[in-house]
């Protein structure tokens, strides 16, 4: 009898989609320069109990360390385990050990070895021109240089570099760059080091191309775009130290392409945020493309400060603000979209928005948001699994005055949770139950004066006790008081009033002091008994926004640890 009812529960389970048991498939690795992305596939896991522990090493140590878990993606079509391995060595091969495990059947132990991505570095073994602006001449030689891009091109091969010489060579209207170069063997184009370089526009029409150190200043007779690409969508285009000003869409990869590097350029956009809020214009519109490094960029005046990743992109070391818009829209990202240790300031409307998520899961971890004029955190239509940790959230208003309930998708931790202004620090008015993916708790909270802390299924709770007992979460949470818990705390009022500039680093005495929790590949390095909440732990420096200094005349290693 027993035997038989099991047959029809598991009969009755697969009719209605909710089998428990998993059927493992195809499993995907890849990478950027500093992070590995896993999407395993799967089946059955109806009751979705199968999780997937997340070990890693350098290729021949002996030595596994432990990484965040897969999390379970039930959402879009999606139906799999999948994650990142973060703050990895650029250029090294990892082991990655895989352990599916499911009490209901289907455990699985899988291995890949993952190569991250090269940190790109200057071609040597290729010859050397010179260019100087004009419609055509020259032979490449210092004392007789191509006369405009388009001669030089004529004879460009993998690994050369182009020196282009002070001057105007927008003056013909948009400049198309068509030489391909290769695998770790770029085409560089970059300043000769004797005054400005300008150009109006240009396109990107191959790929391994290099542009370096070189300005885009828009002018109304040519366009408004700084920098765009043209079919087929140009792969593995490093741009570094450019210089971006007036441009309506800065960079734009309206025809697609993948794998960029785009670091430590200088973004300064046409839109004014006096003016109030406006949807039009971006600083670095990566238009649903995947692969992507995107760091140390500063970026202002744009509308949205970076938007559009599709999968496998790292958004990190960013200084974003005075946007018209949002700090950094995610919208419509996929998985393993990584968003780490940017600063967001004074943003007219959102800090970085999740409208909405089409896959997952997606990183947001060490982010300083400060003063945005709606949310923190904008969430307003569908989101799925998130890791959110470690970010100092900052708003008026309340952090997520709307949409609140989505949180209850994500894993949130060791976050601080700011309202300058008297406010709910979440204001829910929808569904205020749990689901199988809620996870919040070692967070901090300010809600001012405000009588209540929380709005969370239209109930209104006075504090976090309230929230605790009502929802059973962020039962290790802490109420801070900003006026005293930072060093230095200067946002006097809303967008667009300006603001300085400042790293929000913590009192030793504030409450939000050792009051984390420990998360594998996440915070191993703390100064005191536990991690402290929000982006900066105390005791270990500031981190660098924006074009960092120049060290040598090379792109050098990434330094976000």
């Amino acid at each position: 009898m027993n035997s038989k009812i099991s047959i029809m529960v598991a009969w009755l389970l697969s009719s209605w989609g909710l089998q428990a048991q998993t059927t493992p498939g195809t499993l995907t690795t890849y990478a950027t320069i500093h992070s590995i992305g896993v999407e395993w596939n799967i089946s059955g896991d109806g009751n979705h109990n199968a999780t997937c522990l997340v070990e890693y090493r350098v290729s021949g140590n002996a030595l596994w360390r432990d990484a965040q878990p897969l999390f379970r993606v039930d959402f879009e079509g999606y139906d799999m385990l999948a994650g990142s391995v973060l703050f990895l060595v650029p250029d090294t091969e990892y082991e990655l050990r895989l352990t599916l495990s499911d009490v209901d059947g289907g455990n699985s132990t899988q291995t890949r070895l993952v190569r991250t991505q090269k940190i790109p570095t200057f071609p040597t073994l290729g010859q050397t021109y010179h260019v100087i602006p004009g419609n055509g001449g020259g032979s490449g030689t210092a004392g007789n240089p191509f006369q405009g891009v388009a001669a030089a091109q004529v004879v460009a091969q993998p690994g050369d570099t182009f020196l282009l010489h002070a001057g105007d060579y927008g003056t013909g209207g948009q400049v198309n760059f068509t030489a391909s170069g290769a695998i770790d063997n770029h085409i560089l184009w970059r300043d000769a080091g004797d005054g400005p370089v300008t150009f109006n526009q240009v396109r990107i029409e191959a790929n391994y191309i290099w542009l370096h150190g070189l300005n885009f200043i828009y002018n109304a007779q040519n366009g408004q775009y700084g920098l765009r690409t043209s079919p087929p969508a140009p792969q593995n285009i490093v741009l570094t130290r450019n210089h971006f000003e007036n441009c309506h869409y800065c960079i734009f990869l309206n025809d697609g392409g993948d794998d960029w590097y785009i670091a430590d350029n200088t973004i300064i956009g046409d839109r004014d945020i006096s003016a109030g809020s406006d949807f039009a214009g971006e600083g670095i519109e990566l238009q649903h493309t995947s692969g992507h490094t995107v760091a140390y960029n500063r970026i202002s005046d744009v509308a949205d400060g970076i938007s559009y990743p599709h999968r496998n992109v790292d958004i990190f070391g960013n200084d974003i603000l005075d946007t018209t818009d949002d700090g950094i829209e995610g919208d419509y990202g996929h998985s393993n979209v990584r968003i780490w240790r940017n600063r967001i300031s004074n943003v007219h409307n959102n800090g970085i928005s999740f409208q909405p998520m089409d896959g997952a899961p997606w990183y947001v971890l060490y982010n300083q948001v400060a003063a945005p004029n709606e949310d923190a955190l904008k969430l307003r239509s569908r989101s799925d699994r998130v890791l959110l940790a470690h970010n100092t959230l900052v708003a008026w208003n309340g952090p997520v005055s709307s949409g609140s309930d989505l949180l209850r998708n994500f894993k949130s931790r060791n976050n601080l949770w700011i309202s300058i202004e008297d406010r709910y620090v979440w204001e829910n008015g929808g569904d205020g139950s749990n689901n199988w993916k809620t996870d919040l708790d070692y967070d901090g909270f300010d809600w001012g004066n405000y009588p209540y802390a929380f709005k969370w299924g239209d109930i209104r709770l006075v504090d976090i006790p309230a929230f605790q007992a009502m929802t059973g979460q962020e039962m290790n949470a802490v109420d801070i008081d900003h006026l005293s818990c930072f060093n230095q705390f200067n946002i006097p009022n809303p967008p667009p009033a300006p603001m300085v500039l400042q790293h929000l680093t913590l009192d030793p005495a504030c409450p939000a002091v050792n009051a984390g929790q420990h998360l594998a590949n996440i915070n191993e390095i703390h100064q005191g008994s536990a991690p402290d909440l929000g982006a900066l732990e105390v005791g270990q420096g500031t981190p660098h926004y924006g074009p960092r200094p120049l060290l040598a005349d090379l792109i050098y290693a990434d330094d976000f640890e």
